[in-house]
Parts: C-alpha cells; sequence; structure tokens
C-alpha cells in the first residue's frame, strides 16, 4: 500500500512540475486516447452483437438438426415396416404355386400308388382263380 502512495506522490510531483503548455498537450493526448477507446468500444459492442445474433442461428441449426434426425429416424422405421409388408405381398403368390405344386405331386404320387395298389390286387386275385 505504501508503494502506491509513493506512486502517487511521483505523478503528483510530476503534475506540478509541469508548465500550463506541458499539461494542455497531456490534456490532448488524453483526450485523444479516450476518443480513440471509445471507438474501439464502439466497434467492440458491434462485434459482440454480431456474435451473439451467430450464436443464436447456430443454436436454431443445432435443433432444427436435432428435429430432422428424429424425423429421419421415423421415416427409417417406417420405411423398414413398409419393406417387410412388401415382401410379404410379393412371397404370397409363391407359396400359393409352392402349394399348389406340392398339391399336383401328391396326386401323382397318390394316383401311382392306388394304380399300383389295383395292379397288385389283380394280380392276385388273378393267381387265385
Amino acid at each position: 500500500m505504501g508503494a502506491a502512495f509513493a506512486h502517487k506522490d511521483v505523478f503528483c510531483k510530476e503534475v506540478w512540475a509541469m508548465t500550463q503548455d506541458e499539461m494542455a498537450v497531456k490534456l490532448v493526448e488524453v483526450d485523444a486516447r479516450s476518443k480513440s477507446n471509445t471507438h474501439r468500444l464502439d466497434d467492440m459492442d458491434e462485434k459482440v452483437d454480431t456474435l451473439q445474433r451467430l450464436t443464436t442461428a447456430v443454436e436454431v441449426m443445432a435443433t432444427e438438426q436435432k428435429h430432422q434426425s428424429e424425423t429421419m429416424a421415423e421415416i427409417k422405421t417406417d420405411v423398414t415396416a413398409l419393406g417387410k409388408k412388401v415382401d410379404a405381398i410379393e412371397k404370397k403368390p409363391g407359396k400359393r404355386w409352392d402349394g399348389m405344386v406340392e398339391k399336383i405331386i401328391y396326386g401323382i404320387v397318390g394316383s401311382l400308388v392306388t394304380a399300383l395298389g389295383a395292379g397288385i390286387l389283380y394280380l392276385l386275385a388273378a393267381a387265385a382263380k
């Protein structure tokens, strides 16, 4: 704390030692620096406002991106379900055809077995006479 007062004392001695012309020059320099700092602060305010608008825009975009991602997930689920239904519909005629072929084969085999059985019975009946 003593050093701060010592600095103040040196400053006061320097100010008292200045002439009015030196003080006027110093005042002009301080005034010019003050105006320069005011302009710099105004520029910084504009930049901060721009940065805040940009930040808000990024937040809105992030929210929108999240919504789009959720929507895409729902669409993907719907498309998957729809694809399963289409597959089932496409397989149905094939299953019918396979069933028909299977029944025709069973009918032919049944007819052959019946004919064979009838032939054996005919031979047994003919041999028994």
